[in-house]
């Protein structure tokens, strides 16, 4: 072999391992943004992004799921912890109500 067919076969190395490790950088993408806006089911999106290697519809998925906060399934907690509810109207009307109080007896003690 030539001194060409050695930079030859260098330079095709190269290029196919550059390629694979894009595609996997580009394939933990979605964890990586899981991540960063605190997504509850982070290690959820990191799994089905790395199996869209294999199928491409999973990162597809992985990378909306990732932007859009929604969560999927059933997310399980711990016996002693209450299961969440939505705020009735009331409620929100009363937490205003004590915003309002907190913040108008902070200007009286500043006053």
């Amino acid at each position: 072999m030539t001194k060409l067919d050695y930079i030859s076969l260098f330079l095709i190395f190269f290029s196919v391992i550059t390629i694979i490790l894009g595609i996997v950088k580009i394939h933990t993408y979605p964890g990586k943004i899981a991540k960063a806006r605190n997504h509850p089911q982070t290690q959820a999106i990191e799994v089905t992004s790395l199996l869209g290697l294999i199928v491409f519809p999973l990162w597809m998925l992985a990378l909306v799921w990732a932007y859009s906060g929604a969560v999927i399934g059933v997310m399980y907690t711990k016996a002693d912890d209450e299961p969440p509810t939505a705020p009735s109207k009331d409620t929100d009307k009363r937490s205003v109500d004590s915003d309002e109080k907190d913040a108008d007896q902070v200007e009286n003690h500043t006053a």
